[in-house]
């Protein structure tokens, strides 16, 4: 059987990740990356290629895919809702345009979802969300983000930093969703006691709001606490290097961090999102703290 997986372009974040664990189970399938990006997530291209399967991973990928009404794919049609197609739009603020973008993303949703064959959600939340938003006659099944133990890698000496080096390490890409900021904002409202605790935090990522974020801490006086480490290859090794971790997001499909960490049975402290909410549930060594507010995160943050 051959599988195509359309995602909006390369990266080294959650989607490859979620990617290439799919891309794992089916070992005796022919699987192949698709990028909208490239103008590659055609049903043309599609069909030229043979695809029995087409999972599709990110709107942009949908879209392309749907685009020209003449040609429809001829294998199955899969598209995995991640939690950016559900969350985003709640934390914009309520001005009159956002709510009229809001109104034509769910409508060119909703037109697309009837499209596909199946509808995947990560969890339990995020399948009764769809149902919400997009109507309860979809096709929706519950495939949680898979995890292979064995994929998990225990450093041994070559990290750029010391094991427990830092009181707090934040892996993720540097976007609005990830919630640096809540997170540099709840440093600077714990300043003083995490200062005279010598309690410092490590941030691992790159992206678009990297500079700001560095920006950010400057303002708020608290440069002498965080350590930028930028993006770093095999970035979950970094996990070792904190005594806890903190996951700030915003929203969340199923975080592979909390997975991981749930796995290694380390401290976490994040996000009351769905998503993060669903692992905790499970995860003895995780606290959560009300989702955008660095107060309450603070108070997590404090010895």
């Amino acid at each position: 059987m051959k599988i195509a997986y359309l995602i909006d372009k390369d990266s080294v974040g959650g989607g490859m990740g979620y990617i290439r664990r799919q891309i794992a189970a089916h070992q005796d399938d022919e699987c192949r990356v698709f990028f909208s990006d490239r103008g590659e997530c055609t049903a043309a291209k599609m069909n030229t290629w043979g695809a029995d399967v087409v999972h599709v991973n990110h709107l942009k990928a949908l879209v392309q895919l749907f685009r020209n009404p003449f040609v429809k794919p001829r294998g199955k049609v899969v598209f995995t809702v991640h939690g950016i197609h559900l969350r985003k739009y709640g934390f914009l603020p309520k001005t009159l345009s956002n709510r009229v973008k809001r109104y034509l993303r769910l409508l060119l949703e909703k037109t697309l979802y009837r499209q596909c064959d199946r509808i995947i959600a990560l969890t339990p939340t995020d399948a009764a969300d769809i149902g919400k938003l997009y109507g309860e006659g979809l096709p929706v099944a519950i495939e949680p983000n898979a995890i292979d133990p064995s994929e998990i890698k225990n450093p041994e000496g070559d990290l750029k930093y010391g094991k427990g080096e830092f009181a707090f390490v934040s892996i993720a890409r540097f976007d609005f969703q990830k919630g640096q900021d809540i997170l540099l904002r709840a440093i600077g409202i714990a300043s003083e006691k995490l200062r005279a605790s010598a309690m410092r935090t490590l941030f691992v990522g790159a992206g678009p709001t990297f500079g700001a974020m560095k920006r950010l801490a400057e303002s708020l006086g608290v440069s002498d606490l965080v350590e930028f480490a930028g993006e770093i290859p095999d970035a979950g090794a970094y996990m070792a290097c904190a005594r806890t971790l903190v996951a700030p997001s915003r929203w969340e499909g199923l975080p592979y961090l909390l997975l991981e960490a749930e796995i290694r049975q380390q401290p976490v402290i994040a996000s009351d999102c769905p998503g993060n909410r669903d692992v905790a549930e499970h995860c003895p060594w995780c606290r959560l703290f009300r989702t955008d507010d660095p107060a309450d995160l603070a108070r997590l943050m404090a010895p």
